[in-house]
């Protein structure tokens, strides 16, 4: 049971809220996909951890992130000229480049060159891997990139959206390490993916997994937590599908396809909002349709991927006559749409304390135990699970799901290398 304090401590990331501070210190945030990122287009809007701040691609490839104030006079760099490499204040003209370094000061005649280089400037580096930009706003020298299996460097390909959603971060992360939902709330579209064999489905492990209840058993890892789903079958065996969680913003799962795995991101804007990157990720060409997790006649912009409409007063956008008509949530647009809904719907912040958690949710209290104790052990000196302060590189597997025989372990199960 989480209490309402405890409950404030694993939320909170605005200003100098301890969750917010450990993530600061200790993570690459992500902010954007690269693909959005375009040399010579106006400057991107971010806000993470509670601040404003502006992004922008450079024509040498290179990825500026300010903070949003005009080192001069606090004018916003969202209303800034994009002129070569850099951003040029349209209020008095300074001119600050990809590096963070202020390179013109119209309003300063005198020693111009030293007083340019006396300009402290807000300026974070930017890391860009399996297509999507992160952030380091720890405000150290970075460390380094995680070695994470969704990217180029593995072999992989990405079909990945990006999601601005309306509910604390940690809703969204909690619904990622939580296989049970997927035969309950995606119902409608687990039954499509059986009865059409969608290429590459593993066909026993997708009908398994989508229609039988699981239980849960967590490992420790020192990046984080493993959380397996057990799923008995009805002739002994139990189908076992294991989600490997890089504290705190990075979830990858198995989903009982052939080379492919879910990929899960999470950036904490403020208090009560929060950029959700989901997608799929394997060796082969892939799309999300390829995947199935959109409607063939439904094409939803991957840049703004779930468009949760309206509000309680129209329960955001639920269609009851397809409910009525077999649909089983009444939300077809995408299976994010239905994940993003029910999130959206706990409220900004929902509060835990209430929560009546039942056997499948072994992995969500685990979660929560895991960031009451970072948070505490943070405090006396200690890093994190999954830090990039780490010494080394942090690697994050792949996840896996295997069939298991009566005597067989799923800790047996994982894949070598």
């Amino acid at each position: 049971m989480v209490t309402r304090e405890e409950n404030e401590l694993i939320t909170r990331v605005e200003g100098d809220a301890p969750m917010g501070k450990l993530i600061r210190e200790n993570s690459w945030i992500p902010f954007a996909l690269s693909d959005n990122l375009v040399a010579g287009e106006p400057p991107t809007p971010v806000r993470l951890l509670g601040e404003n701040f502006v992004s922008w691609r450079a024509p040498d490839g290179r990825v500026g992130f300010l903070a949003e104030a005009c080192p001069h006079r606090q004018a916003s760099l969202l209303l800034a000229r994009v002129e070569g490499d850099g951003l040029r204040c349209i209020y008095h003209g300074w001119k600050t480049d990809v590096s963070g370094a202020v390179v013109e000061a119209p309003t300063q005649v005198v020693r111009h060159d030293r007083f340019c280089a006396s300009i402290v400037v807000t300026h974070f580096p930017v890391h860009e891997a399996g297509n999507i930009a992160w952030v380091w706003l720890g405000g150290t020298e970075p460390p380094s990139f995680p070695d994470l299996p969704f990217t180029t460097e593995h072999g992989n390909k990405t079909a990945l959206t990006i999601s601005a959603l309306s509910c604390n971060w940690l809703q969204a992360l909690e619904g990622g390490l939580d296989s049970v939902h997927a035969g309950i709330l995606h119902q409608s579209w687990t039954r499509d993916v059986i009865n059409e064999k969608i290429d590459s489905m593993d066909e026993g492990k997708a009908t398994v997994a989508f229609t039988k209840i699981p239980t849960y058993e967590v490992g420790e890892a020192g990046f984080g937590m493993k959380a397996a789903s057990l799923r008995k079958q009805d002739d002994g065996k139990t189908y076992a599908r294991v989600t490997n969680f890089l504290f705190p913003l990075v979830i990858v799962a198995a989903t009982g396809f052939v080379d492919r795995y879910h990929l899960f991101a999470f950036g904490p804007v403020d208090d009560t909002n929060h950029l959700l990157f989901f997608g799929s990720y394997g060796t082969s060409p892939q799309s999300q349709k390829e995947f199935g997790a959109v409607r063939e006649d439904f094409d939803p912009d991957p840049r703004n991927f779930s468009t949760v409409t309206g509000d309680r007063s129209n329960r955001w956008g639920q269609d009851r006559a397809l409910m009525d008509a077999g649909h089983y949530s009444g939300f077809n647009r995408s299976v994010v749409d239905e994940d993003s809904v029910v999130q959206v719907s706990m409220g900004p912040i929902v509060d835990r304390s209430k929560d009546n958690l039942s056997g499948s949710d072994g992995a969500v209290a685990n979660a929560r135990l895991l960031l009451l104790e970072a948070l505490s052990a943070y405090e006396r000196g200690q890093l994190p699970p999954g830090s990039a302060r780490s010494s080394g590189t942090v690697s994050l597997p792949d996840p896996y799901d295997a069939i298991l025989g009566p005597d067989e372990s799923w800790h047996d199960a994982a894949p070598e290398g």
